[in-house]
């Protein structure tokens, strides 16, 4: 999920690591888009090798830190125990480069979406080049942070720059879609997420995505059929199951799905919630949604505006959800339907 990429444009003088440090740093670049547990592994290890072969580089303790926010959304660690890794690996990073843009993108998107401190995270972002660092699958992470306050234009623009500097990166399209489903422009969601698979054909969350998109747009057997291969691509990956499982019983297959239903039980509560609300159970799903924004479960935070989730944020349900993630009144009340 990790995209090591140096921001452009840097204004302050940066680090020059030595070579074997630097190579074993880009090492995660064929990385960045595959989020498998064998890969956040990967990554994890080149990122450590090439702060020990360079420990005056501050870039790998960047990697390191959003490595634990992939393994948190992807591989199921819990939050409380990811996200103090991914602020102390981020504040080693400082200690190396107090103005390292990098940095502070990382601790503002940890303030907005972990402590749901907006006011914090605005000032981490305005560090001079943070709105502008490009280093992750959240890039540009400013975006998200714009996107979840309800400034969704700001971010849909933010998502395209990020295209235009690199078209061969899967995440900026992936966010871009994201962005794209909440104000409704499902076609052009789903044209993002074609690319997506054109680059990347067993691009699990793509896949995922799109089977819950266009059975949303009423094509409930081409959802099935997506949702399938997506958890034969991955059926280690919970998102799979829940979409899988929900969209087989939308269907009617009630056995298949229940057999799946049972592998979730240990799942965390964004999970939870994904299977509910496929299955039209809002308020069941809204139960989940708000155990998960107790959790601070940062995956929860993306995928509230989700078409999946369309019923709850239009249900009686959604203002106390908008007011327990501590959103600015506008994101509270701007809900596409």
């Amino acid at each position: 999920m990790i995209r090591g990429k140096l921001a452009v444009g840097i204004a302050h003088s940066r680090y020059q690591p030595n070579l074997a440090a630097y190579e074993a740093y880009l090492k995660t670049c064929h990385l960045a888009a595959k989020v498998t547990p064998e890969s956040l592994k990967l990554a994890q290890r080149c990122y450590e090798q090439a702060s020990e072969l360079d420990p005056a580089f501050p870039l790998p303790h960047i990697g390191i830190g959003l490595n634990w926010v992939s393994v948190m959304i992807f591989g199921g660690r819990p939050t409380h125990e990811a996200v103090p890794a991914a602020r102390a690996a981020a504040l080693k990073a400082l200690l190396l480069d107090p103005a390292l843009p990098e940095a502070h993108a990382l601790l503002g998107l940890l303030a907005a979406l972990y402590e749901l401190d907006w006011a914090a995270a605005e000032r981490h972002f305005d560090h001079p080049m943070a709105k502008q660092a490009s280093f992750t699958t959240f890039r540009p992470i400013y975006g998200w942070m714009q996107f979840q306050r309800g400034n969704t234009e700001s971010a849909i623009d933010l998502a395209r720059r990020a295209i235009e500097e690199d078209s061969l990166d899967v995440w900026p399209r992936m966010n871009l879609q994201a962005y794209l489903q909440y104000v409704g422009r499902e076609a052009d969601a789903l044209d993002q997420l074609q690319k997506v698979l054109e680059l990347d054909p067993n691009q699990v969350v793509a896949l995922v995505a799109m089977s819950m998109l266009v059975t949303y747009r009423g094509d409930l057997a081409q959802g099935v059929s997506l949702a399938r291969r997506a958890h034969t691509i991955a059926p280690w990956y919970p998102d799979a199951v829940a979409a899988l499982a929900g969209l087989l019983h939308l269907q009617g297959e009630a056995a298949e799905s229940q057999t799946l239903a049972k592998t979730l039980e240990a799942s965390d509560a964004p999970v939870q919630a994904l299977f509910h609300l496929l299955r039209g159970e809002v308020d069941v799903g809204a139960d989940w949604v708000e155990k998960a924004i107790e959790q601070r479960d940062l995956s929860m935070m993306i995928y509230l505006r989700f078409v999946a989730w369309r019923e709850l944020r239009a249900s009686n349900r959604w203002p106390n959800i908008a007011k327990m993630l501590n959103l600015p009144e506008t994101a509270r009340t701007s809900v596409a339907l």
